[in-house]
């Protein structure tokens, strides 16, 4: 694998958990769930461009698009927490936050980070176990989970799509497989 990152740079993200790195970008909105599906250059920009950072960061030779949606004011999480806490998807490797127009809060918490980039030119990526100072957050943002290779489609009530992955012929407990879910080498 070709080396993209400086060995600073994952000690970084090794240490805190989050990086934000300057990638050009344009992200259509749409309100779909893994509107990457529908979209061949958005899936293409997460495969290809995204992916091999992820994997850099990671530390893995292969993870798995395991779902992306645009969160919004009105499907926001409004308390503090992990993600999965509210993912139908275990087995969660990293995230990856992109935003039209962040807007950084005056207030913060001081547990946990937000899930937000500091400008509309970067791109976060940050580990799923870290706890999400969503309360903060005001801004609209794209979010990109990628799986290990064993991710998992669960029953998860506070997920609101819970049954989303159902309809692709998967069932609760299922190991995400390769026609649904694309892996990134």
């Amino acid at each position: 694998m070709k080396r993209t990152l400086s060995e600073s740079q994952t000690a970084f993200y090794t240490k805190n958990g989050f990086i934000e790195f300057e990638i050009p970008h344009e992200i259509p909105f749409s309100f779909k769930r893994d509107q990457w599906r529908e979209d061949p250059e958005l899936k293409q920009f997460i495969v290809k461009t995204l992916g091999p950072i992820a994997l850099e960061l990671t530390g893995k030779k292969q993870l798995r698009l395991g779902f992306s949606e645009w969160i919004t004011k009105e499907n926001r999480q409004k308390q503090a927490g992990k993600l999965k806490e509210w993912v139908s998807i275990q087995n969660l490797a990293i995230a990856i936050a992109i935003s039209p127009h962040p807007v950084m809060p005056d207030k913060r918490s001081p547990l946990g980070i937000l899930p937000l980039p500091t400008s509309s030119t970067q791109i976060l990526f940050f580990r799923p176990d870290l706890i999400l100072d969503w309360p903060h957050v005001s801004s609209d943002l794209f979010l990109v989970l990628l799986t290990l290779s064993n991710g998992v489609y669960v029953h998860n009530p506070k997920d609101p799509q819970t049954a989303y992955l159902k309809t692709l012929g998967l069932n609760y407990g299922d190991t995400l497989r390769s026609d649904t879910h694309p892996f990134i080498i």
